[in-house]
């Protein structure tokens, strides 16, 4: 399955991909995208991520399982991509956490908040995709990999650029033995080329 880039309503039928599943970069099974990240959405994702607006998490959340409607998924747990404790001092809170706690009601499945650790590194707002790969290379680790084991993931995070956070997890997932692992965000960069 694909990342839920946008394509025309023949989509289904061509098989098309977009440019991270066609180059085979997509480490997940798939990943949903409720919108696509530009002004509109913008305007709700920065004020929620950056300022404190966590009351959009509920509208995103809900955009976000509605963009799964047509797939037949059945994870075993739920899991925000985790921050690094510095950046959750900072922020006050993990924005994927609080976009988890709808999808994980609406699925009747735990959110694992634990399980995997995330170390800090700068911050990669405004970094190629090379880079961006680089810089999360080994940031996650498994720290209780009987939680892993065996399990379905629906991996959450609230906006996809490159898809560097979602590989580098879903390596370090499927390496602890995880079976499927989807994903899902609010909204997803999508560059013209």
């Amino acid at each position: 399955m694909c990342c839920g880039y946008p394509f025309p309503p023949d989509y289904e039928q061509s098989n098309a991909k977009c440019p991270v599943c066609a180059a085979g970069k997509n480490e997940l099974d798939f990943i949903r995208a409720a919108c696509v990240y530009d002004d509109m959405s913008r305007s709700v994702m920065l004020p929620f991520k950056h300022g404190g607006r966590i009351k959009f998490a509920r509208f995103m959340s809900h955009a976000m399982i509605w963009a799964l409607r047509d797939l037949k998924i059945s994870p075993d747990i739920v899991m925000p991509v985790p921050l690094a404790n510095r950046r959750l001092f900072q922020r006050g809170y993990n924005q994927a956490t609080l976009l988890s706690r709808e999808i994980s009601r609406v699925y009747g499945v735990p959110i694992d908040f634990d399980s995997v650790h995330r170390k800090y590194k700068q911050n990669m707002g405004h970094k190629t995709h090379a880079q961006r790969v680089k810089n999360i290379r080994g940031v996650f680790s498994v720290i209780n990999p009987d939680a892993i084991r065996g399990k379905k993931i629906l991996l959450v995070d609230d906006v996809m650029t490159s898809g560097a956070t979602f590989a580098e997890l879903g390596r370090v997932l499927r390496r602890a033995g995880a079976t499927e692992i989807y994903g899902v965000v609010f909204c997803r960069v999508v560059r013209a080329d």
